[in-house]
């Protein structure tokens, strides 16, 4: 059975062979292969790079392609301040400087950092079709912090 196999079952609530293993890699995908988190969340050959060494690494049955809880900000206007040891901060709320929900902008899938995190989950389905990939999205509550400030 393979990793994707395990996942897929252990979703449908079939029988599995053991329990799958999905891991979280994050900007640890980063250090894996000696970038920054910042050079890695902004480069589509670096989330490949460093997701297949930890695929290659840990042998996980799914894993994330992205973890950046700021992404979805950053596709709605917020500012990010960008680090080289952790994952960027948002630093503008896009809701208090004037704007309103009905004024954003929809992100669009070909700009920006979605693109990348789509040419990336694309290259890594090829690379590796037994491994489970799977994308990791800002919850509401989270959403509406960013935007909004606290």
């Amino acid at each position: 059975m393979t990793g994707k196999e395990r996942i897929i079952n252990t979703i449908n609530l079939q029988k599995t062979d053991r329990t799958p293993w999905a891991p979280f890699v994050g900007c640890h995908g980063a250090s894996l292969i000696g970038v920054t988190p910042d050079e890695y969340l902004k480069s589509a050959d670096h989330i490949v790079a460093g997701v297949s060494k930890a695929i290659e690494t840990y042998k996980p049955d799914g894993i994330p392609v992205m973890f950046d809880l700021q992404i979805e900000a950053e596709a709605l206007g917020c500012e990010l301040a960008w680090s080289k040891e952790n994952p960027p901060a948002v630093v503008s709320h896009i809701l208090t400087n004037g704007h309103s929900l009905e004024n954003l902008k929809i992100p669009n899938s070909d700009e920006g950092r979605i693109a990348v995190v789509i040419e990336a989950t694309k290259r890594l389905r090829e690379k590796h079709p037994d491994t489970a990939l799977y994308g990791l999205i800002t919850g509401p509550f989270t959403l509406a912090l960013h935007l909004l400030g606290t």
